[in-house]
């Protein structure tokens, strides 16, 4: 090949290449004719294929909005955990055998009593109704037929039955976020345990009564009401069961108004008397929350630690609503630290979990 054919020669290459790199930039073409005059572009470039890593950032962010959804089951579970049964549920078991499978039929037991003058066995059947839809999740039903029980109960003298089923009313009312409302019941709650002299339901309502006026911003009475009021109720009659939770409902209000150094300091007072009294049933919420904060801080470090000593004891308490929320986040330091092994494992047991838990 001659001089000059050659120098032809390379300028043509060298821009069949310049053309290459404009087409293909990311250099995933490794065949292409230049020669090419048919219908339709010259050359179809496809973008990239994605990387590990990329694909593991998007299937986080999908996830992302549902956290709102597990941290409101985890409401709701507390709030299973909290309803209080009346004195007479017992005494009505007969009524309940074989339990009401339609609204009907509970309808017609309540009416038979009602009409019989029982409004002992109607507000108690009400009430079983109530929890029965509660389990459900049929929050406004509940909501009516706890409201149709406690008209029936204060038609008889069982005081104690009426606070009861307000103290179940403020609770429900709380988790449907009717501030006013939850207030009053948990008031009227207080007021009785007042009047009855009942040391541990005083402390208890004031704490409800406090995370009430939390979710209302009233941030400094719902703190007053627990240090200065609820605590050294507990403290006199050594209620550390209840100071436990105590001092997590503070911390749950610290966190509210994300103040989790403050947060932290009552939930390791928590912690520690949990384990000094062997109350093992608040352990993996309250080192839960402890990462949390850690979380919503970034020290990811010690949020891991704490994320893992919780899911071991979630469980053992076999607790899997609590192990979703607690692999949600755990992932979520993996990805940011690009351990991309424990990512896709943490990945994994997330969609496994959820799946379960949320079948619908």
């Amino acid at each position: 090949m001659s001089f000059l054919a050659r120098q032809v020669f390379s300028v043509e290459y060298a821009a069949a290449q310049a053309k290459m790199e404009t087409l293909d930039p990311a250099g995933y073409v490794n065949k292409y004719d230049t020669n090419f005059n048919g219908i339709g572009p010259k050359v179809y470039v496809l973008p990239a294929p994605r990387t590990r890593e990329e694909l593991l950032i998007d299937s986080y962010n999908e996830k992302t909005a549902f956290q709102d959804s597990i941290d409101r089951a985890l409401d709701f579970q507390q709030l299973l955990e909290d309803f209080k049964s009346t004195s007479n549920l017992g005494h009505i078991q007969y009524l309940l055998s074989p339990t009401p499978e339609t609204p009907l039929a509970w309808n017609n037991l309540v009416e038979q009593e009602i009409l019989r003058g029982n409004y002992s066995a109607a507000y108690g059947l009400l009430h079983a109704y109530a929890a029965n839809s509660l389990r459900a999740g049929a929050i406004h039903q509940t909501i009516g037929l706890l409201q149709s029980a406690l008209q029936q109960a204060q038609k008889t003298p069982n005081t104690m039955d009426v606070a009861t089923i307000q103290y179940n009313l403020g609770n429900v009312y709380l988790f449907d976020k009717n501030i006013q409302e939850a207030g009053f019941f948990q008031e009227s709650y207080y007021k009785h345990a007042l009047k009855q002299q009942q040391t541990v339901e005083q402390a208890n309502a004031l704490v409800k009564i406090a995370l009430v006026q939390a979710y209302d911003k009233d941030y400094r009475s719902a703190e007053n009401n627990i240090i200065r009021k609820a605590i050294p109720l507990l403290n006199k009659v050594k209620a550390y069961e209840h100071k436990i939770n105590a001092w997590q409902t503070l911390a749950k209000i610290y966190q509210l108004q994300n103040k989790h150094t403050e947060a932290q300091w009552f939930l390791i007072q928590a912690r520690d008397l949990a384990k000094a009294k062997n109350y093992p049933n608040s352990r993996a919420e309250i080192e839960y929350m402890l990462a949390f904060s850690k979380f919503i801080q970034k020290n990811y470090t010690v949020a891991q630690k704490e994320f893992l000593q919780a899911d071991a004891l979630a469980k053992t308490e076999d607790n899997k609503l609590l192990q979703l929320a607690i692999v949600d986040k755990l992932g979520q330091i993996y990805m940011s630290q690009h351990e991309l092994n424990k990512a896709e494992d943490a990945l994994k047991s997330y969609d496994d979990l959820r799946q379960e838990l949320f079948k619908d």
